[in-house]
């Protein structure tokens, strides 16, 4: 039975796009079902070719507008969810909310149902002043310290690189930020269930693989 991952709030498919990445560089299955509203995961890949409603590139099969049964699920290691801004319920055994510091994200996210709230570890998106901090949002979500993994700053190298990811399909994540990539394995560390030192190996060998 797959493990399944859900990444909500901010519509900008890098980050899951490099969860995914790095769990099949490593020899995972995954899968990525887009359920977003903007499709930018799913058609950054795709390349807006034709109509299919999934596609298989570099060990990772794309889906978009799915709902999977159990049965896709054995076939994977790992199942995952791209939400973004939809509402829809989808049962996954890690949630992820990538949020900014804009106070409309913020009010958004505090309209957000308080059980996945509190079950959610928060990727904070697109600092760009430290007169809205993460102990803010904490306060104004009533969610834990330890629920949020990391923070990354407004950074011209993310932005280039999810530039290029929509434009060619792919993008490697060694030329993100630090802080998206240390993120990045925040993340990996969740949900492989391994330790950092595990990990940090994991995310090498994805920085060695050419295409990633």
């Amino acid at each position: 039975m797959a493990k399944t991952i859900a990444f909500r709030g901010k519509e900008k498919g890098d980050f899951p796009y490099y969860i995914a990445k790095s769990l099949a560089s490593n020899k995972f299955k995954v899968a990525v079902i887009d359920n977003s509203y903007a499709k930018d995961l799913y058609e950054s890949v795709h390349q807006y070719k034709d109509a299919e409603q999934s596609v298989e590139k570099e060990n990772i099969v794309y889906i978009r507008d799915a709902e999977v049964s159990e049965d896709f699920g054995d076939k994977f290691d790992y199942v995952v969810y791209y939400m973004g801004l939809n509402e829809a319920k989808q049962n996954a055994e890690y949630s992820f909310i990538l949020n900014d510091y804009s106070r409309a994200g913020i009010h958004r996210m505090q309209e957000t149902d308080k059980e996945l709230l509190d079950k959610s570890y928060f990727i904070m998106r697109d600092k760009v002043t430290n007169k809205v901090t993460e102990r803010d949002v904490i306060k104004l979500l009533e969610i834990k310290e330890d629920q949020v993994l990391g923070y990354i700053p407004l950074d011209d190298k993310d932005e280039i690189a999810y530039v290029n990811f929509s434009h060619t399909g792919r993008q490697r994540i060694k030329d993100t930020s630090v802080d998206m990539q240390l993120a990045v394995m925040s993340a990996l560390a969740i949900v492989t269930g391994d330790d950092m030192k595990t990990v940090k190996k994991y995310y090498r060998k994805a920085k060695r693989n050419r295409r990633f």
